[in-house]
């Protein structure tokens, strides 16, 4: 007994050794993922409106311009694929989108049954959330709010529900679209609180797709005196420094569905004008990054760091974006 005793002591900081590699196991999960691109724990993409990269300025997006960029990768010809909404919003979850979304169809009227970010990640058991500011009920379909109350939700721009695979039955919406394309908060003005209420909570998903109101995404112009501009800069202040403060290691990211102007291009890449997409967190190396990206090459990006190796229509073709971007 003795003797046993010995080598149990004698091994045992030897077996702590061993040990703690394993114990810390999930903490390095975070390395290297698909293609270079990291493995993402959290990520919240934010996604404002109808705005081109030269209208960005000090003035106008103070957030973005003065405490955003300096420790952000900052992409300066990122490109949405398309006129008009839907598209880019179907886009850049899916890698594709038809006429009809094209048009800015609502989904009760327009959906498919095609690969999308929020299926895959499902299929994957990587939890995810759509959350919509100032949606009425979990996977709402229909328009509801307006300007003059500041809570206009629009499901265009929830992306989410154009998806049969999501939505199934659009009489009875299924339980992983009412589970999972929910609001962001109340019908109040402005109302973000089930969001922040999870950021407070840590109870967010792996994926947050984070989607303003019509006001505060910079779409409409809800103030006598506002600016749409200066409504999502704003909505951004806000929002990115609660999620910093409660998931540091969280990698956030803002772009825009498309920029100024109009005209349909359907099946043109790049052809939704130049915006801006702007990734912060630990994971990304801060400055400013020319390379001609777009919304395909961002989903593919995501499928990427979430370690999903199957390719989403157009993502298949598109570059991730990889390289020196990435600490």
């Amino acid at each position: 007994m003795l003797r046993r005793s010995r080598l149990v002591l004698l091994f045992a900081p030897l077996l702590g050794l061993l040990l703690v590699p394993a114990l810390l196991a999930p903490a390095q999960a975070s390395g290297t993922g698909l293609e270079g691109v990291p493995t993402f724990s959290n990520v919240f993409l934010i996604i404002g409106e109808n705005t081109t990269y030269s209208q960005l300025s000090v003035g106008k997006a103070p957030y973005q311009e003065s405490h955003l960029r300096p420790d952000a990768a900052w992409f300066t010809n990122y490109f949405a694929t398309s006129h008009y909404s839907t598209s880019n919003y179907v886009a850049m979850t899916s890698g594709q989108y038809t006429r009809c979304e094209q048009e800015d169809i609502k989904p009760i009227d327009c959906h498919q049954d095609t690969t999308n970010i929020f299926n895959q990640l499902t299929d994957a058991g990587t939890s995810w959330k759509e959350w919509n500011e100032s949606m009425p009920s979990p996977c709402y379909l229909l328009n509801a709010g307006s300007d003059k109350t500041l809570n206009a939700y629009r499901p265009k721009h929830s992306p989410a529900e154009y998806y049969t695979g999501v939505v199934g039955d659009y009489a009875n919406p299924s339980s992983l679209c009412t589970d999972n394309v929910i609001p962001a908060g109340t019908t109040g003005p402005n109302d973000m609180t089930a969001f922040n209420t999870a950021l407070r909570d840590h109870t967010a998903s792996a994926f947050n797709y984070v989607v303003p109101n019509m006001c505060e995404d910079g779409h409409d112009n809800c103030t006598a005196a506002g600016n749409p501009i200066t409504q999502f800069d704003d909505f951004l202040a806000r929002e990115v420094p609660l999620i910093q403060a409660t998931y540091p290691d969280a990698l956030v990211i803002a772009t825009y569905d498309e920029a100024q102007g109009g005209g349909a291009n359907n099946g043109s890449k790049f052809g939704g004008g130049n915006v801006l997409l702007a990734m912060v967190g630990p994971q990304v190396v801060p400055g400013t990054y020319t390379e001609l990206r777009n919304h395909y090459g961002l989903l593919r990006t995501l499928e990427d760091g979430f370690g999903i190796g199957t390719y989403a229509n157009n993502a298949a073709t598109a570059d991730a974006i990889t390289g020196d971007v990435w600490s």
